[in-house]
């Protein structure tokens, strides 16, 4: 019960205390509650701007309405209605561009994650060739479910247009796909970032020879 007693008398001293805070906006005229108003808009964060609030406040209107702006504010919060800093929006990151060059369609890049092994030439703009004797990753992973995911539908299909060239999870003769990404899903499903995978006899990536 004292608990209880000495909770309402410290709410109560709280409300109190906040009039007495207010008590400059009572005899306020329109002009200095234009002033709170302005005052009130630069906490939020971004600022308010709006063309019906005075764009500067007087020094001296800043230090006798400051007492009672910081009254509102914390009643607003209070209420549910902070003046809380916006969260900043994030740029999202530039996708990483490729470009082709003759130089490039010289160089074998090789693969070798997850069972999975193969090399390629990046022989034209839009095409990009398997060597025979890759070696495919054997069973596609699952989702929790048990279900297939994107990655795991994508690199089947692949399998099944090229089955003609498979055996036994090895590629029988060269094929042509049209994208990294493709050989990726068709030897190990994806999952990864082919781009860093596919690397020249000294370990320099495909993604490093040729993003702009």
């Amino acid at each position: 019960m004292t608990l209880e007693i000495n909770a309402t008398l410290t709410a109560t001293q709280t409300i109190v205390d906040l009039i007495e805070q207010l008590s400059p906006l009572e005899t306020a005229s329109t002009e200095q509650i234009g002033y709170g108003g302005q005052l009130l808009a630069e906490q939020n964060q971004p600022p308010i701007t709006s063309t019906s609030l005075p764009s500067n406040v007087p020094q001296n209107f800043r230090t006798t309405l400051a007492p009672a702006v910081e009254a509102i504010i914390l009643v607003l919060s209070r209420f549910g209605y902070p003046l809380t800093k916006s969260a900043p929006v994030k740029a999202k990151p530039a996708k990483t561009r490729h470009r082709w060059t003759k130089a490039v369609s010289q160089i074998e890049f090789t693969v070798a994650t997850r069972e999975a092994q193969g090399t390629a030439i990046w022989q034209k703009r839009k095409e990009m060739l398997l060597k025979a004797g890759a070696q495919l990753w054997p069973t596609a992973p699952l989702n929790k479910d048990g279900s297939f995911g994107f990655a795991a539908k994508m690199g089947t299909h692949l399998r099944n247009e090229h089955a003609a060239q498979i055996q036994d999870n090895q590629t029988t003769e060269d094929i042509v796909f049209k994208s990294v990404n493709e050989i990726g899903l068709f030897l190990y499903f994806g999952g990864t970032n082919s781009w860093l995978e596919l690397c020249d006899t000294n370990g320099r990536s495909i993604d490093d020879w040729t993003k702009i």
